[in-house]
């Protein structure tokens, strides 16, 4: 059962890694010569902006979240290094309030 947390932990990664190069590529895809982003409208603007920024919270969320599962698998060997400071934060957050 522990072997498939491994997968999940790789296949997370890879969505992250993935969204956050595919929102580096739109904004690339963006930029002229000078590299200066060109947009349509203001409104197209905005919105591609909101879709840019969301896509960089979900990859930000993927990473993290597959960070934490591969370092919950190996806490044994090297995943310790990952988790003392998220449980040390959780220890100040349960403290603080």
């Amino acid at each position: 059962m522990e072997f498939g947390i491994g997968y999940l932990g790789i296949f997370l990664l890879a969505v992250g890694v993935g969204s956050a190069l595919w929102r580096r590529k739109r904004i690339f895809d963006r930029t002229n010569h000078c590299g200066i982003q060109r947009f349509p409208s203001y409104w197209a603007k905005i919105g591609i902006k909101a879709k840019d920024g969301m896509l960089g919270f979900v990859s930000l969320v993927f990473l993290t979240a597959g960070i934490l599962t591969l370092a919950n698998r190996f806490e044994d060997s090297w995943g310790w290094i990952i988790l003392m400071p998220v449980y040390l934060y959780m220890l100040f957050i349960v403290i603080g309030s």
